[in-house]
């Protein structure tokens, strides 16, 4: 009984924590905190990229792509300047998912269908 109930306890959170089953690789919190600041800056200086969003969608955005190359890269290959190539085509290509994502969240907040 004592094992169902620890089943039953932790078994939510096993479920939810990533949809996907991957763990992404760890990243100083330092890495991911710069990156959505700067991405964030780039952005609000080119709004065509994020037009209508608050700055919060907009670093919603850049979190949304962080945790792609979360998922993609380890970090000690985000450190390499030999990969930054892959770094960017993994950022870029996810960028627009990222953004409907993040317009699909306005739209439900904003109760429009």
């Amino acid at each position: 009984m004592k094992k169902l109930l620890l089943i039953l306890l932790f078994l939510p959170s096993l479920l939810l924590a990533h949809p996907d089953g991957a763990t992404p690789y760890w990243y100083p919190a330092t890495f991911i905190y710069g990156f959505v600041q700067g991405c964030w800056q780039t952005v609000e200086q080119n709004q065509s990229l994020a037009a209508g969003m608050w700055p919060d969608d907009i670093r919603a955005v850049c979190g949304c792509a962080i945790d792609a190359v979360r998922h993609a890269m380890p970090y000690h290959e985000v450190e390499n300047p030999a990969h930054s190539e892959k770094f960017d085509f993994v950022t870029q290509g996810v960028l627009p998912q990222c953004i409907m994502e993040v317009e699909a969240g306005i739209m439900l907040r904003n109760d429009e269908k």
